[in-house]
């Protein structure tokens, strides 16, 4: 098993997320409660904002980066993640089914 210094499920609070991604806190914020961005169910901080898990930062950055890029608000950007996303998925379990395909019996 390979270690790393970070867990992508580690507990970010909104303030660290902002600062890292040079987002505004209150964005974030926003995009976590519009469920935009991934938070860690059941865990809040202690003035009540909801935790982020370390993707939260990658998916703002894309975000970020389609908004600034091809002009699309963060739920335009947010779906195009998302349908991105299941692609990669579908193409993965196609070269599955192809791969066992060609191993034939």
């Amino acid at each position: 098993m390979r270690r790393t210094d970070f867990d992508m499920d580690d507990a970010l609070s909104c303030a660290f997320v902002a600062e890292t991604t040079g987002a505004g806190h209150s964005l974030v914020i926003r995009l976590a409660r519009q469920g935009l961005i991934e938070v860690i169910e059941g865990e809040q901080s202690a003035t009540g904002e909801p935790m982020l898990s370390r993707r939260s930062i990658m998916r703002l950055r894309r975000m970020q980066r389609l908004r600034r890029d091809l002009g699309v608000n963060f739920v335009g950007a947010a779906i195009i993640l998302d349908l991105v996303e299941r692609v990669d998925k579908l193409n993965r379990e196609l070269d599955q089914v192809r791969t066992t395909e060609n191993e034939g019996p």
